[in-house]
């Protein structure tokens, strides 16, 4: 047997299950993190502008006539508005010219009113800190100053932990994954064992068993269950083997009869068979048509392909036309039927297959007729049993049990079958002397 494939196998499958759930856990839980810590981040660098920018304004008069002096890291803006305009007083050098525009569009009133007192407003590597003054609220005089923040080194520090998490995450995948294959393979290794000693048995009546662990998992219920099949393919190897037994038994009778009549006849001077030799080579060939037949219906019934067509008629009826077409045959070796029928005659009906039935009753009274004894009456009786009926036949054996056994096989393994796909009851019980055969249909 060609070996599994890594990536086929139920290692791979498991530990990439649990790379997936794992991974995707991990990146949810990963990623409200670092928006967490993010906005952390984002909040604490807005607050120290914010602080930042209101000591600033807190340094300028109302008549903006006094302005503190800034650190190297705060350029600012001094902006003077009220509710039709806003002007910009005063500018530190180095402030960045492209807010200056932008500034202008959000100081325009709006039907919520003006802007709020503090403002965080980000463009390109700059947060904007703009802190508002009122100076008259009828006028809607106010003094602005505009703090700007590089924001580069927070960013950056948000960029570098991003990554930072997005390795450790699809590290830890890989590190579970790793751990997930080599769980699963010491996990699975009972079961490798168990294919390696599955591959080695041989069909035949007496095979191998598989180890069962005691460890009362899964694979134990597996290798449990794998020595059931393996007892129910032994059963069928045996009935197989049973069956082609009894076939050449059956096929090799009618032959060797065919072949001593014909072998006679060529060493005989009559060179024309007569009419008695004709009719014993046809009923050799009727034997092996019914042989064949046979072997047809023990192939429906082993490919459960036997289809029933049932219908509702009394029992007592299909023995006596049973009997009635076996009487010459019967009457060959001088067998007497004694038939007693001890039931209620309205509970004598009952819902099968009345050819098939009627085959199973030729097939037991023919293998009466071939190693019953003449000598014994046969008793048929049908009997009434609470809900059931049973059909009880009785008769002495002429010949050993070996020939029974061989003899009658076939017959009564197609009987059986057939009589337990109507899902009746099929017994018999044999002995040196006799044999009884006894049927009960449930109602």
């Amino acid at each position: 047997m060609p070996q599994i494939q890594f990536f086929k196998s139920i290692r791979f499958k498991i530990a990439a299950a649990f790379f997936v759930v794992f991974f995707g856990i991990s990146l949810a839980f990963n990623y409200s993190l670092f928006q967490s810590i993010r906005t952390s981040l984002i909040n604490a660098f807005q607050n120290s502008g914010k602080v930042e920018a209101l000591s600033i304004l807190n340094g300028v008069d109302d008549e903006l006539t006094q302005i503190p002096v800034t650190q190297e890291d705060q350029p600012i803006q001094l902006w003077f508005g009220n509710m039709f305009e806003s002007q910009m007083v005063y500018e530190r050098p180095d402030f960045p010219e492209i807010f200056s525009s932008v500034f202008v569009e959000i100081e325009q009133p709006t039907l919520e009113g003006r802007a709020p007192l503090m403002e965080f407003i980000k463009i390109d590597s700059f947060t904007y800190c703009i802190a508002r003054r009122p100076l008259d609220e009828s006028t809607g005089a106010q003094i602005s100053l505009v703090l700007a923040k590089n924001n580069q080194i927070v960013y950056d520090e948000i960029s570098a932990l991003k990554s930072r998490l997005i390795f450790a995450n699809l590290g830890a995948a890989l590190i579970a994954f790793i751990a997930a294959v080599l769980i699963a393979h010491f996990t699975l290794a009972p079961l490798q064992k168990l294919i390696a000693k599955a591959q080695s048995v041989k069909a035949s009546p007496q095979m191998d068993r598989l180890p069962v662990s005691s460890a009362n998992d899964e694979i134990t219920q597996l290798s449990a269950t794998m020595n059931e099949m393996i007892s129910r393919i032994e059963t069928s190897i045996r009935s197989q083997n049973q069956f082609f037994a009894m076939a050449a038994h059956e096929l090799r009778t009618p032959l060797a009869n065919m072949q001593s009549e014909l072998e006679y006849r060529m060493g005989s001077s009559e060179k024309e068979l007569s009419q008695d030799t004709l009719n014993s080579l046809r009923e050799e060939v009727i034997r092996l048509k019914n042989i064949v037949q046979d072997f047809l219906l023990m192939s429906q019934l082993k490919s459960e392909t036997l289809v029933l067509r049932k219908s509702n008629f009394r029992l007592d009826d299909l023995i006596y036309d049973m009997l009635e077409r076996m009487r010459p045959t019967l009457s060959t070796k001088n067998f007497d039927i004694k038939l007693s029928i001890n039931a209620n005659p309205e509970k004598l009906t009952i819902n099968a297959d009345r050819e098939k039935l009627e085959g199973v009753l030729v097939n037991l009274f023919d293998n009466i007729r071939k190693y019953g004894e003449s000598k014994q009456a046969v008793s048929v009786e049908i009997s009434e049993q609470k809900e059931m009926l049973s059909l009880h036949i009785q008769n002495g054996v002429a010949e050993n049990i070996d020939t029974l056994q061989k003899g009658m096989g076939l017959g009564l393994q197609i009987a059986k079958q057939v009589i337990e796909k109507h899902n009746y009851q099929f017994l018999l019980l044999k002995s040196k002397t006799s044999f009884t055969i006894e049927i009960i249909f449930h109602s």
